[in-house]
């Protein structure tokens, strides 16, 4: 057969290896070209030439030409004789190389084409040219830069998509801002760059995707308007006070949002110990505000130069930039409030200090009155105070007198011993009292239903459910605290069945319990509706039950955290299904609803992890009202003190402050994915161990940045916390940097911190 003979044949098998031989020599000569031909400067092929081409430049050197299409993001250079285009696809038809005859005259060892033809060379541009006409688009927002473009050519390479990138090039502000980077379709001609530093100026960048990666880029300066100066500035200091006259020194402020062009200064008359903030809408010169019966006035606007503060007498009878700065009346209470004032192209934006009675503490502070001093030296005063002093030095002799003759008529048994006696401290947890939780007369006078029955009547009549639409399911309780117990339910409106949480108000509290709650109810009742915060649907109120009706959630942050974690076995370069960039963007629409709530003077008490509600949207809802619900896991009630603040276990002084401690043990448990704080102590040992400076431990998956963000959370002085507005702004700000926050990815060293739920429950 005629495979035998070919096998038996040693010289027919020599024939066919050299023909393979041949063959993969002959492919790989193919591959070279082809690579060749697509570097820069390689030689594509000989063209008819096109007399419509756009000319770029006159040039007698294919490098100087290839090199300014290569700048034009072009991928082919056009020679013909002098004349040098761009185009990204060819129109003509290939013609033989030898019509391609005339040599460039600076570049002998290359054609530039030929009488009718054209010479085409490769740029080596792979990826797409930039966007054209980039502008800033609209006026100038705080937070905000729009900008808009058109669409590159299109004959260009493919886009995939849009990167743009916002750089600081200039700001007031005292902190790092990191860049800031979006992706947007590649269709888009516009887009507006949101969470900017308010004054600030932005180097933006618009980069063009393809495939091959980034390509052509484009930069535009833009900037945001100045914003309310931040942070507020410090009461200014009274140093002395005369007659008619108060001499104050006022501290250097700092503006992140923008420049101090001035300081004013206002004087406030205050009545008896009422402090009534002062209006800004109607703060003006001291003609108007005396024209207007306002018990405040701008006396001056100054300068400060490169001082760290400035001297200034209040009630000189001068005039500063056409402010006239009358003096005091005698005898009277004044408050001295200092205002920022920051001019950024034509803006004008005013934040003044809050006004407190601590700014006349200070030592060196006298009420000296020229009048008084004079009544101290008339001889009626000075014989009526000798008198005073004589019948005290009388009244204290006979009252050692007294107690001499009674300590020694006391038997000795009664003495005390001398070691019974005990130090006046707090042992423990005492019962909290709300601030306002007293009982007033009125409240005496109505009672608790009738309270509650006025807040009621002032809803909105939408917010009123008749009992017919509530359907209870009596056998789920989830959760139970002071004003009564949690049930699952739902409510029907505009013929939806909706999941609700149903609290069911106890008719048997404790009076300052009734008091705690009516004060709570008003504040809900009061609130609007926030993307972050659990929607209050209402109440349903029948003659023996009163129901308060909130939205239920799929689940809770925490059960979504655990169900995240990812065994050692699992085959994923990260240990969690969760990324980086949900957990962190969880903690900013948080903080959202903490700084609505704040905003509107209601605090949380029990923020954590299985407060925080999530569905599979990563829509995110903090609770406003009412305890801590069950565990979904164990089914038990929760023991929240694992993440108050020392001053709330010790104290119950609950606080906006408080809460944003709180939310330092929230982050640190979201970035350990659900994780027990503090999960080497109990509940009862807690505030011995944050008193000796015990921190939950910064886990290695965890950086330095985010860490610290905690720690200011979590210092002892709650003055020293950060504010809710303060954290959002730093987390969406970071938000693009996640690799200097939190990784998830699955490393030798990395070890989750456990979950111990016998720890978060509450004990009996």
């Amino acid at each position: 057969m005629p495979s035998t003979r070919l096998a038996d044949n040693p010289l027919g098998f020599r024939h066919g290896r050299r023909t393979l031989m041949l063959l993969g020599l002959t492919v790989l000569i193919v591959c070279v070209n082809i690579v060749a031909a697509a570097e820069k400067g390689a030689y594509f092929g000989c063209y008819q030439r096109d007399r419509f081409a756009r000319l770029e430049l006159t040039t007698e050197n294919r490098d100087e030409c290839v090199d300014k299409c290569e700048n034009y993001f072009y991928r082919y250079a056009v020679l013909s004789g002098s004349r040098c285009s761009c185009t990204n696809t060819i129109q003509t038809r290939i013609v033989e190389d030898r019509e391609c005859d005339l040599k460039c005259g600076k570049q002998p060892d290359a054609n530039c084409g030929g009488v009718n033809a054209q010479a085409v060379y490769e740029t080596g541009i792979d990826v797409a040219g930039p966007v054209r006409n980039l502008r800033i688009d609209g006026e100038q927002k705080e937070d905000g830069i729009a900008i808009r473009w058109d669409l590159p050519a299109d004959d260009g390479i493919m886009i995939d998509e849009f990167e743009i990138v916002a750089e600081v090039k200039r700001t007031y502000a005292s902190f790092r801002i990191y860049p800031v980077r979006w992706s947007v379709h590649n269709v888009s001609t516009g887009f507006e760059l949101s969470n900017l530093q308010p004054g600030t100026e932005y180097n933006i960048t618009v980069i063009s995707v393809s495939a091959k990666g980034p390509g052509g880029r484009i930069s535009i300066l833009g900037s945001t308007e100045i914003g309310r100066p931040d942070p507020e500035p410090e009461e200014p200091i009274i140093l002395r006070r005369f007659e008619s006259t108060i001499l104050i020194q006022i501290p250097r402020a700092t503006n992140n949002n923008g420049p101090v062009n001035y300081y004013r200064v206002v004087v406030h008359y205050v009545n008896s110990e009422l402090i009534q903030q002062i209006d800004e809408s109607q703060l003006n010169t001291f003609q108007q505000s005396k024209e207007n019966k306002v018990p405040y006035y701008i006396a001056a606007e100054l300068e400060m130069k490169d001082d760290e503060s400035l001297l200034f007498t209040v009630g000189d009878g001068r005039e500063y930039r056409s402010y006239f700065n009358p003096p005091i009346t005698a005898r009277t209470h004044v408050h001295i409030s200092i205002g920022v004032v920051s001019i950024l192209d034509h803006v004008v934006k005013v934040r003044y200090a809050t006004t407190t009675h601590e700014q006349h503490q200070y030592p060196d502070h006298h009420h000296v009155n020229l009048k008084t001093v004079e009544i101290e030296r008339n001889e009626a005063l000075i014989t009526v105070l000798t008198t005073a002093c004589v019948m005290f030095g009388l009244v204290l002799m006979a009252a050692i007198i007294l107690y001499v003759y009674l300590h020694f008529k006391t038997p000795a048994a009664n003495t005390r011993p001398f070691g019974d006696h005990h130090e006046l401290t707090l042992q423990g947890p005492i019962l909290e009292v709300e601030n306002n939780g007293y009982m007033p007369d009125i409240y005496e006078q109505r009672g608790f239903e009738a309270e509650l029955r006025d807040i009621i009547d002032g809803m909105e009549a939408s917010k009123n459910h008749a009992r017919k639409f509530l359907s209870l399911d009596i056998n789920r309780v989830l959760g139970s605290g002071k004003y009564g117990d949690i049930l699952l339910g739902s409510l029907q409106r505009q013929e939806q069945e909706m999941p609700a949480q149903v609290h069911v108000i106890t008719d048997d509290m404790e009076s300052i319990d009734q008091i705690a709650f009516l004060n709570e109810f008003r504040r809900l009742t009061a609130l609007a509706e926030h993307a972050n915060v659990i929607l209050f649907y209402g109440v349903c109120v029948t003659p023996d039950w009163c129901y308060l009706l909130f939205e239920q959630m799929q689940t809770t942050l925490k059960q979504t955290l655990l169900n995240a974690r990812l065994p050692i076995n699992a085959n994923s370069v990260k240990f969690s299904s969760v990324s980086e960039e949900i957990v962190v963007n969880i903690l900013c629409l948080v903080c959202d609803g903490m700084q609505f709530l704040a905003d509107n003077n209601v605090v949380s008490k029990k923020l954590c992890a299985r407060t925080v509600y999530v569905n599979t949207k990563f829509e995110v809802k903090v609770s406003a009202f009412g305890p801590p619900l069950y565990a979904e896991d164990t089914n038990s009630a929760i023991a929240i003190a694992r993440w108050h603040a020392p001053e709330v276990i010790k104290f119950q002084n609950h606080s906006t402050k408080s809460d944003v401690w709180s939310f330092g043990l929230l982050i640190w448990e979201c970035c350990c994915l659900g994780a027990t704080p503090y999960g080497t102590t109990t509940t009862e040992n807690l505030f011995a161990a944050i008193r000796a400076g015990q921190k939950p431990e910064r886990p290695n998956f965890m950086y330095e940045d985010l860490y610290q963000l905690c720690l200011n959370c979590w210092d002892l002085d709650a003055s020293d916390r950060p504010s809710f507005d303060d954290l959002r702004r730093y987390l969406r700000q970071t938000l693009p940097m996640l690799r200097y926050l939190l990784s998830f990815e699955r490393k030798q060293n990395v070890q989750l911190p456990p979950y111990l739920p016998h720890l978060e429950a509450a004990s009996g």
